[in-house]
């Protein structure tokens, strides 16, 4: 009798823990009904951005970009700086990564009137409109500097590169600013290895925008020069999203950096790079590298068609049981110092 009524007790309280980790999960992999309505807009102007390319002749095969996601470039041009993955660039279209973004804000404390600065290279333009998206759909000032040049899979169709997709993005109401600056991107960020021709399509994009070009004499004074931008304008949050070099600087020991939130005084070495100077001055930094490892991580499904929910799994501690931690390829977009995009 006393034996039954103690395993009863066992069951209720082995039950009402299991309910607590369902309420948990759930509260937060659900989405509130502003969530929604982010991941929608971001789908829709994916939706948009391959329509108007397949309509001009100038979007991605269907094979390579079987999710319409409108933002998947080509293996190959004279914009390319380095190899990509394109699963990577795939996964980086799931609409979740904006909600993800939105939650980053929120939870860095950021509100409305902020300054989020997002230094992002054009290898990366779906993670480029997630963030974006997300910044303006919370009410936060942003600083964007966007380096043009990209690797494989990324903006880097000569007719569609960053400062074109964003164009269309905004005349379709999709996005309500155009980037504070560009760089070349490519060595030093000052387009170092790309042929005149690439260095000629970059810079007439950029004059057409109508955003300023930064150009700098080497890698040391880009970092100084969007290390000042980023502090002088009071920014509360560094994302860095790709492997522009600037962002990065030329110490290997960045590479060591595990992808996702960054806090000032809890990493050993970030470099000597923006990030580097950020986390010295007491700003987080959210670093975007190694998509594929950082999907894993916050239950975004890999190089899949986008569903309508939100990342399964907010903590970074919790991977979802369908999908182990993959071992990083030989093409990850995990950028290398000597290897600028």
């Amino acid at each position: 009798m006393i034996r039954a009524e103690f395993q009863s007790r066992i069951r209720f309280i082995v039950l009402a823990a299991v309910m607590v980790f369902v309420w948990a999960m759930a509260s937060q992999s659900s989405s509130s009904r502003e969530e929604l309505a982010l991941w929608e807009k971001v789908r829709a102007a994916q939706l948009h951005l391959s329509d108007w390319r397949d309509a001009r002749g100038i979007g991605a095969a269907r094979e390579d970009d079987p999710f319409n996601c409108g933002l998947i470039g080509r293996e190959w041009s004279v914009l390319t700086t380095t190899l990509g993955s394109l699963e990577a660039k795939r996964t980086a279209c799931d609409p979740a990564w904006a909600v993800r973004f939105a939650r980053w804000y929120r939870e860095t404390g950021l509100q409305a009137g902020d300054t989020v600065a997002i230094y992002s290279s054009a290898s990366f333009p779906a993670l480029l409109l997630s963030s974006q998206a997300a910044a303006e759909s919370l009410g936060l000032e942003t600083l964007i500097i966007v380096s043009l040049g990209a690797s494989t899979w990324g903006a880097n169709h000569p007719d569609a590169s960053w400062p074109v997709l964003a164009k269309e993005l905004r005349r379709g109401g999709f996005l309500a600013k155009k980037a504070d600056y560009y760089t070349l991107g490519g060595g030093s960020e000052n387009g170092g290895g790309l042929a005149s021709e690439a260095l000629d399509l970059l810079e007439q994009g950029a004059r057409t925008a109508g955003v300023e070009l930064l150009r700098t004499n080497g890698l040391q004074p880009m970092i100084d020069a969007k290390s000042r931008l980023l502090l002088s304008r009071g920014a509360k949050l560094l994302v860095s999203i790709g492997g522009s070099q600037a962002n990065l600087g030329d110490d290997p020991s960045v590479l060591e950096l595990e992808p996702g939130m960054l806090t000032p005084g809890l990493e050993a070495s970030a470099g000597n790079g923006v990030i580097a100077r950020a986390l010295d001055a007491g700003l987080p930094v959210l670093h975007l590298l190694n998509i594929r490892e950082l999907a894993v991580r916050e239950g975004i499904v890999l190089d899949s068609a986008p569903g309508r929910v939100a990342p399964v799994a907010v903590n970074p501690a919790a991977v979802p049981a369908t999908q182990e931690a993959p071992p990083t390829p030989a093409a990850t977009d995990h950028d290398l110092p000597n290897q600028p995009r």
